[in-house]
């Protein structure tokens, strides 16, 4: 009996064996294989501040935050894949945000009203010399669907790129997003800025009535980028569904003279049309035009740069720009964008910028300045704003450490042609970052 009991076992027991020391062997072939992978990320801190001096003004608000990135891409397998993933996270933890349970004082902007914990990006792609392939969640770098990283989490979409290498500095992408994730939200949802403030967790857009809680299909985009030499050029075309299409266009030359200084000039354009049968129920019409000159000087640069919004009365805010995944967010590719708003927010007019970019200490200290003037009476408020963004790079045992504060100054929003009341607006954001 113990004979039978034992030939029964047996091989039971062996197949157990065969399949722990498989697994033990898989496990150690796996973290071997993903010890291989590349890895980076950061932590940071952010305290944001907004003022203003009008007695008719909201609350003066306040948001702080403590967050980091953690980014992994795996080694290459199967003949050119790989798999990448990054977190991200955001929380208020040392109670500066506690005051402001009714967020009538919070800045709502940074990371919302709920901490942020996201995949942001978890993507397959495979790639060769000559084309890159993803799927999953992603950052895209086109200029009308980015990363607007200037919080504490950037924006991620969730879709198919295409990038095929048409020949040296010719590339040829193509992108089909079907859901994106705001700056903070901690999740991916048929949305984008023109949705309802709170919705889907996205604040700091631009929200539009018509529009609501109402969903929309995601953007198809097709782009041409080249770069050879001085010159740099790019021609996109969108398609926003439910929303409107898009063509944009932008090249830049830079001058080699040989001498240490060399101009810069550049010219970019934007149209957009669609009929009313939209989400926004409005049909769009916009021309918008740009041009910038400037010179670069070793690690330094100076630039004046120009912009022009053609109206149309009868269409989305007299001829406004419609941009889906920047409104609100003043990280749209137009030359004369600030620090708080640009043209995408305020509408429909003209703007000009000069802009400086320093570097001091060995390049430890980068003092980015700008001033811009915005003339868009009488659809909003003809208004100016300085920028000073103070950045120290830290070296030494401390090499990856950055303090930076940036301060913009708005004034003219004093309550006329659809323009808030807020007297002079002061908003300063302090970061402290630790990359490794």
């Amino acid at each position: 009996m113990c004979k039978h009991v034992f030939s029964h076992w047996l091989p039971a027991m062996l197949a157990a064996a065969v399949t722990l020391f498989a697994s033990a062997s898989y496990a150690d072939s796996l973290t071997d294989f993903l010890s291989q992978g590349t890895y980076n990320g950061y932590f940071r801190e952010y305290y944001f501040t907004r003022n203003y001096t009008a007695d008719t003004a909201p609350f003066n608000q306040k948001a702080n935050d403590f967050g980091g990135m953690f980014n992994y891409l795996s080694p290459t397998f199967g003949g050119g894949f790989s798999a990448g993933g990054t977190f991200w996270a955001a929380q208020d933890i040392f109670g500066l945000n506690n005051d402001t349970q009714n967020y009538a004082h919070l800045d709502t902007t940074l990371a919302g009203t709920q901490p942020i914990y996201t995949l942001g990006q978890a993507y397959l792609q495979w790639k060769n010399d000559m084309v890159l392939i993803r799927g999953g969640n992603q950052l895209l770098s086109t200029p009308w669907m980015g990363a607007s990283d200037s919080r504490m989490v950037p924006a991620t979409y969730q879709g198919l790129l295409v990038d095929f290498t048409l020949t040296k500095g010719l590339d040829l992408v193509l992108a089909r997003e079907f859901r994106w994730k705001s700056r903070t939200s901690s999740t991916f949802s048929a949305t984008t800025l023109y949705n309802a403030n709170g919705f889907e967790d996205i604040y700091g857009g631009s929200p539009n009535a018509n529009v609501g809680t109402q969903t929309n299909n995601g953007t198809a985009a097709a782009g041409l980028t080249y770069k050879a030499a001085g010159l740099s050029a790019e021609a996109w075309y969108y398609d926003f569904y439910d929303l409107t299409t898009a063509a944009y266009g932008n090249a830049s030359y830079v001058f080699n003279t040989g001498g240490g200084i060399a101009p810069v000039i550049g010219a970019q354009y934007l149209h957009e049309s669609h009929g009313s049968d939209n989400l926004l129920q409005s049909s769009v019409s916009n021309s918008t035009y740009g041009a910038m000159a400037g010179i670069q000087f070793s690690t330094d640069s100076l630039v004046a740069s120009y912009n022009h919004i053609s109206a149309s009365n009868s269409d989305f805010r007299n001829g406004g720009i419609v941009s889906p995944y920047s409104a609100g967010y003043a990280t749209d590719p137009l030359y004369t964008t600030s620090m708080t708003a640009g043209l995408v927010e305020k509408g429909v007019g003209n703007a000009w910028k000069l802009a400086g970019t320093f570097y001091f200490v060995d390049k430890q200290l980068r003092l980015i300045a700008g001033y811009a003037r915005y003339n868009t009476e009488p659809y909003f408020a003809d208004t100016n704003e300085t920028d000073i963004d103070v950045t120290w790079f830290f070296s030494g045992n401390l090499k990856g450490l950055s303090l930076r504060n940036r301060l913009g100054i708005v004034h003219g929003l004093n309550g006329s042609y659809g323009a808030p009341n807020l007297g002079t607006f002061y908003y300063n954001r302090l970061m402290v970052q630790y990359d490794f």
